[in-house]
């Protein structure tokens, strides 16, 4: 049974990976300023000092709105 856990939260942190790399892709486009623009001004967030964070909180938010 823990291993089926393990493989579980192995195959979320790999799909939250890709998620991040196509984040960090249209960041670099510069596809997501809105949304950063959004999160900086609803959370008090600095759009370059937290920029990691924010991409964190994009994808993360990609994935749970895939998967549930």
């Amino acid at each position: 049974m823990m291993m089926g856990d393990n493989m579980s939260n192995t195959n979320i942190e790999q799909t939250l990976e890709q998620i991040f790399d196509e984040v960090l892709e249209q960041d670099s486009k510069g596809l997501l300023e809105d949304d950063i623009d959004e999160i900086c001004y609803l959370y008090e967030l600095h759009a370059d000092d937290d920029r990691e964070a924010i991409l964190e909180f994009i994808a993360e938010s990609i994935y749970y709105n895939q998967h549930n």
